[in-house]
């Protein structure tokens, strides 16, 4: 799973507080941090710049017209990086309508949706993309707390910002319990976001971002509704052996008409395996023989347990489309209508 860092001088330039990446890279905080100290740490402050894009020929010089002007691409721009100490990057390629938005701006303006300053210590990661030509940060929203006082089930939650300056990529805020630690969960955030709000680098990007905390929500209503949903199958008994725990994998992966001997095999080590994760202490062992941990079982199936390489694991969860995604809809309405 390639992370698409940006490594300069054999440094990746991200940072981040608390559990190591997959990937191993970065410098590591002493807990949440402010804005500034974590894009310094990252080494994402920089300025990007829009400029005009000249005509040169395969050595590098201007071509000029017949006054001696170099000749001008009017319908292009270039985004550039100025690395603040008489050195430059080039970026991208952009539109006349592009506009340049600062990473910090872009952070800033998150920071305000959730109610937070640049100067309180939310960040848990940020990083730099390709080259510099994208950007990426993850504001911790605190933990949600499935029923305190019995299971005391924690998921973590997060609003995913990133931002790009090639033209392609626009400015988005996902609200999500992934943690962006390089650009494959940059993405997979983005696809398992319960919200997401998306900007275009365009004039009209001010207007779009008053509209980002209705689009959002993120103060109550996702937490809210989750967590209801969750205490929902978390009330419902599914004691080992049970017909309701054949009811829900029967739903999920239900017998094929004209079935084959192999479709059967392989549908009852799939059986198999899903008992063997209920009773596991990610699941039944910890948090109770109960619909949650049904649940909670067959997405950890489907997530990591499926024979398939681990990139075509990593896409299928990344993709709101895949069957994957539609399995996991299934099982959550399956182990509700067991009420």
């Amino acid at each position: 799973m390639a992370h698409d860092l940006e490594i300069t001088n054999g440094q990746a330039r991200f940072a981040y507080s608390g559990e190591i990446p997959w990937h191993r890279l970065g410098k590591k905080m002493q807990g949440l941090q402010t804005l500034d100290a974590m894009l310094e740490a990252a080494q994402a402050d920089y300025e990007v710049i829009l400029t005009k894009v000249a005509a040169v020929d395969d050595e590098g010089n201007f071509i000029l017209d017949k006054n001696g002007n170099a000749i001008i691409i009017e319908d292009s721009r270039a985004t550039i990086r100025n690395n603040g100490d008489g050195t430059y990057n080039p970026l991208a390629t952009v539109g006349t309508r592009y506009e340049v938005r600062q990473n910090s701006e872009v952070m800033e303006r998150a920071l305000a949706v959730v109610g937070a300053t640049k100067g309180d210590a939310v960040i848990d990661t940020c990083g730099v993309l390709r080259g510099g030509s994208r950007f990426f940060s993850t504001i911790d929203l605190g933990t949600l707390v499935i029923d305190p006082m019995g299971v005391n089930d924690r998921i973590a939650r997060y609003l995913v910002v990133s931002t790009g300056h090639d033209g392609i990529w626009p400015i988005r805020y996902a609200n999500t319990d992934i943690r962006a630690v390089c650009n494959n969960t940059v993405i997979m955030g983005l696809k398992q976001a319960q919200r997401t709000f998306t900007a275009r680098h365009t004039r009209n990007v001010d207007t779009a971002f008053q509209d980002a905390n209705e689009a959002l929500r993120i103060s109550v209503e996702w937490a809210k509704q989750f967590k209801e949903t969750a205490e929902s199958m978390l009330a419902i008994p599914v004691p080992l052996g049970s017909a309701a725990l054949d009811k829900v994998i029967d739903k999920v992966f239900p017998a094929k008409k004209d079935e084959t001997d192999r479709q059967r095999k392989n549908r009852n080590e799939i059986n198999a395996l899903v008992r063997a994760l209920y009773v596991n202490e990610r699941n039944g062992k910890n948090y109770g023989f109960n619909g949650w941990s049904v649940y909670n079982s067959i997405v950890e199936y489907l997530d990591h347990h499926r024979t398939d390489d681990k990139k075509a694991l990593a896409e299928a969860s990344m993709d709101d489309n895949s069957w994957v995604t539609r399995k996991k809809l299934e099982t959550q309405n399956a182990v509700l209508a067991l009420v």
